[in-house]
């Protein structure tokens, strides 16, 4: 059996976390693990219990064995509704048709289930955090009240455990992963909160977070769960996911990771004024017009900003509603229509909006530039919405011009918040390169670049389509990012070949403008010893000279230096 590549420790900070057992290298597989189970949002559609694919409200039918669980069709291939939870399911005062109608009530339903048939599996889920006295008495408390607990007491159980209720519902939210439905399931994400699911993975659900984690994640069509070392983690250090959209600015973050995880994030990102030097949330200030306003204590949760040039305060409320007008901005501009995009930090898919009139986002840019840093993260949700038009218009040189500087821009930036292995990255540099070669292959044929710098620009088109795959490679085949890995080793292919048939061209040329010049030299060479019979010997010498040393400047002035010591003898 393979060593294991982490252990389970313990500390006041973290509570119970992962680290490594030992050093562990850039790509290498920490950990696969299946889930106990997979289940909708809260707001979610019903799905079915074996397989996880959306189910029509009137398009299921209930298991033939318990007549409760919910089944896609009887040829469904799942396997998630085990024997065990059949039989707790029959024996239980629940009936299909309740768990069709409130399907709030079924993720908890099926854990609560785990304590009669189950109970390793149901101790090792309830040694999960739940923040269960953080939890009390909020928003969230209440809408699981209302939503779960409520239906759980009146319909089912009458003397279920509203405290046991409350903590599994909490363990769920805090310890359950974003994943995506099966690829046949749904054709577009346009709503990852509701279309996506959540998976329940006891070992990965022990990660740590960080803002800069050290971990790649990937989730396959079976939901297996294969967690990779992004960067290479020492022996004994923690290994992190990053909670949080990367892509977030530190107030966004925190606040997430307040309300959602219960906890205030103290990383290095976190703590650090400039997110690691790239002014994610920095302003630029309006009164000496050469300063950024940046956080004065990135640690307090509403900590006033100031400019580091001529040292102006600014009340958080007021940047607040600065970011919050030019997020409406953005979102007015393309509100109309969306679009599935790739380009996603941690949930793997993000909605972009599908903006018609690209004229509009460029004015929208400068606007905004005016207030907020280039690297600012609205700047950068606006750049990636560019990107992904530029790539639906007419690929002329100055759309592909223009996507290609977006792109070396936006890839500056996620270098320096997500080292190592990144799908950010990697769908980033696979768009670049393909721009770079039509680029190429279009100025090349308008003759403004030579053969030889052709070869140049596609042998840099290669490599950064080679960076791509390496990062490509460690998505499964059949998701969107596994497909375009296998077409980025296609393209790769051919592009070697291009770049091949090229090179062998230009050396042909080469080969023939060297023979061509020999000839030529051949011939004026034998003119010139013809002529030289017809001079003085001192012209002979002149003219030998130059045939030897050509015509450059230096050479007149070694001929000029000669013929005047001549003259002085």
């Amino acid at each position: 059996m393979a060593e294991k590549m982490y252990k389970i420790l313990i500390n006041d900070t973290l509570g119970r976390y992962i680290a490594a057992s030992k050093q562990i290298k850039a790509g290498e597989l920490i950990l696969v693990e299946e889930p106990v189970l997979v289940g909708p949002q809260l707001d979610g559609p019903s799905i079915c219990f074996n397989c996880c694919r959306n189910v029509r409200i009137s398009g299921y039918i209930f298991c033939r064995n318990c007549n409760k669980a919910i089944i896609c069709g009887p040829k469904c291939t799942g396997n998630l509704h085990t024997t065990e939870e059949c039989l707790s399911l029959k024996e239980a005062s629940v009936t299909g048709e309740i768990l069709a109608r409130y399907g709030q009530i079924v993720f908890p339903l099926r854990c609560i289930l785990w304590k009669k048939y189950k109970t390793n599996v149901f101790e090792s889920f309830m040694q999960l955090e739940s923040h269960l006295e953080r939890r009390r008495d909020t928003h969230i408390w209440r809408r699981h009240k209302i939503a779960v607990e409520d239906i759980l007491r009146y319909q089912l159980f009458e003397n279920v455990n509203n405290e046991l209720v409350q903590k599994v519902c909490g363990i769920l939210d805090v310890n359950s992963f974003e994943i995506r439905p099966p690829t046949s399931s749904v054709e577009m994400i346009k709503n990852p909160g509701v279309q996506c699911l959540r998976g329940l993975y006891l070992q990965a659900a022990l990660m740590a977070h960080d803002c800069v984690g050290n971990t790649h994640l990937s989730v396959d069509d079976d939901f297996l769960l294969r967690i990779h070392a992004s960067v290479d983690i020492p022996e004994g250090t923690p290994i992190f996911f990053n909670y949080c959209n990367v892509l977030q600015g530190t107030i966004d973050r925190k606040q997430h990771l307040r309300e959602g995880k219960y906890f205030e994030c103290c990383c290095v990102r976190c703590k650090d004024a400039t997110e690691l030097g790239t002014d994610l949330s920095s302003l630029k200030c309006h009164r000496c017009r050469k300063g950024l306003i940046r956080l004065i204590n990135p640690e307090t949760a509403k900590s006033n900003w100031e400019c580091v040039e001529c040292s102006k305060k600014f009340a958080s409320g007021l940047i607040n509603l600065t970011v919050q007008e030019g997020r409406r901005r953005i979102h007015d501009l393309g509100r109309e229509n969306t679009i599935l995009t790739l380009l996603k930090a941690n949930n793997w898919i993000r909605c972009f909006a599908d903006y018609s009139n690209i004229n509009e986002m460029e004015k929208l840019l400068a606007t905004l530039s005016v207030t907020f840093h280039p690297n600012h993260f609205l700047i950068l949700e606006l750049q990636q919405n560019m990107a992904g038009a530029y790539t639906r218009l007419p690929p002329n040189k100055k759309n592909l011009s223009r996507k290609i500087a977006l792109c070396q821009w936006l890839l500056n930036v996620f270098c320096k918040i997500e080292p190592g292995l990144s799908r950010m990255k990697a769908l980033t540099l696979y768009e670049l390169q393909s721009s770079l070669i039509d680029l190429s292959n279009k100025q090349h044929r308008d003759k403004e670049i030579t053969d030889e710098k052709l070869v140049t620009k596609l042998l840099s088109a290669e490599s950064i389509l080679k960076e791509s795959i390496q990062h490509l490679l460690y998505e499964p085949l059949k998701s969107p990012e596994g497909k375009i890995a296998q077409r980025a080793m296609y393209e790769l292919k051919m592009l070697r070949t291009s770049i091949s048939s090229i090179q062998e061209d230009v050396l042909k040329s080469s080969k023939q403008r060297t023979k061509l010049g020999r000839r030529i030299g051949r011939e004026l060479t034998d003119n010139d010893e013809n002529k030289i019979d017809c001079k003085t010997e001192e012209d002979k010498e002149l003219i030998k000279d130059k045939l030897e040393n050509g015509n450059s400047k230096s050479s007149r002035r070694r001929r000029h230096k000669k013929k005047n010591i001549q003259n002085n003898n």
